[in-house]
């Protein structure tokens, strides 16, 4: 085991990754890349098995996000200088670990209350509050890197490690906040209705407009999940929805 992958514990593998996060009492819905296909994003994962068939069927080679309201996410990045040694992780804190397509973790544990969005003092790791938040599944393809996710080790999902509670626990009650869809006739419709009305022949030309236009003015994540969707329903695919986007946000950032 690598000096970054410290204090992770060893896999213990088997079994179809989304079948053991459902296992573990995870939602689930289709990503393209790292972006929700369906209307109202994280809102709609769910834990019925038939409705995850039905996804299967209509989002073929698609990826998978995952959710549980009072489960957190370590999210260990090494690219930004993270590593699980600088957590202080004692055995008794193995919890459910997933390795990212990008060489990082994911450390899952259960809380109660609000979270900060990073560890504090500890550079690298991102805390992802399940619920309103997600993370991508074992077993989707990281769209950079080209490399899956898989499960490092299956294990119940641990409480908080005590030392790490006032690291990430807010200390102040706030409430999280819910993303919803973009309704009609907020900013963001026309360019939702944009991509909805595109004809054969402009269809990744609307889409890259209205992905650069969101960027552009700091959309929020339920924005690029309706845009994502307004794509599907008019014939793109999964992985031509994925690309579109990333080259318009791409092309915000560098103008």
């Amino acid at each position: 085991m690598s000096n970054d992958a410290k204090g992770a514990p060893a896999d213990r593998g088997g079994g179809n990754p989304l079948d053991i996060m459902l296992g573990h009492g995870f939602s689930v819905g289709p990503l393209a890349g790292k972006v929700p296909i369906t209307a109202h994003g994280v809102q709609d994962f769910t834990t019925d098995r038939n409705v995850i068939a039905s996804w299967h069927r209509k989002f073929r080679g698609c990826n998978w996000g995952v959710t549980q309201l009072g489960v957190i996410a370590l999210d260990v990045d090494p690219r930004h200088g993270g590593h699980v040694s600088a957590l202080d992780l004692r055995p008794e804190d193995e919890t459910l670990c997933v390795q990212t397509g990008g060489g990082g973790w994911h450390l899952y544990y259960r809380i109660s209350g609000a979270v900060r969005g990073k560890v504090q003092g500890i550079p690298g790791i991102d805390v992802k509050a399940g619920g309103t938040g997600y993370l991508v599944a074992p077993g989707s393809i990281h769209p950079d890197t080209g490399k899956p996710y898989r499960i490092h080790r299956d294990a119940p999902i641990a409480d908080l490690p005590e030392h790490l509670q006032a690291l990430i626990v807010q200390p102040t009650c706030v409430a999280p906040t819910r993303t919803t869809t973009p309704s009609s006739g907020d900013r963001w419709d026309g360019l939702i209705r944009t991509v909805q009305e595109a004809q054969e022949g402009g269809r990744n030309a609307a889409l890259f407009w209205a992905a650069a236009r969101a960027a552009a003015d700091s959309a929020p994540a339920a924005v690029y999940s309706a845009l994502a969707a307004a794509a599907h329903e008019i014939g793109l695919g999964v992985h031509e929805i994925q690309q579109t986007i990333q080259s318009g946000q791409r092309k915000a950032a560098n103008p």
